[in-house]
């Protein structure tokens, strides 16, 4: 048993409402944000640290296990040294792109990249 066919209108409908989300998808919410200026490296309760991304730089910043030491590189940031047992912040490799984020939970770092103009709200970040 089937049901009820769609009739053109219901077809032409649909696909209205199919452009009509993909538009508002690609103007209000498809990764398109600005280029990454700096990265954010929170520590803790600490107010972010923010590290410009032009300069190539190491740093370390002293978490809740120990130092974690991160690399700036031709735009990206990294773990590269990190006390944590599984390692997952420094698997998680370069960060390159506006809003990547990672993570050493254990030692309460957190690294996060921002731009100068960000598209969304402090809500949505």
């Amino acid at each position: 048993m089937t049901g009820p066919r769609p009739t053109p209108a219901d077809v032409v409908l649909i696909a209205v409402l199919a452009l009509v989300i993909g538009g508002l998808y690609a103007r209000f919410w498809a990764p398109t944000a600005a280029a990454p200026t700096h990265a954010l490296v929170k520590v803790g309760d600490a107010e972010p640290l923010r590290i410009p991304l032009h300069v190539d730089d190491r740093l370390v910043v002293t978490g809740r296990l120990g130092d974690s030491e991160l690399e700036v590189s031709r735009g990206r940031i990294r773990f590269l040294r990190s006390p944590c047992r599984h390692k997952v912040c420094i698997r998680s490799g370069w960060l390159h792109d506006a809003h990547d984020a990672t993570a050493c939970l254990p030692n309460r770092v957190s690294v996060s990249m921002a731009a100068s103009d960000p598209r969304y709200d402090g809500i949505s970040q």
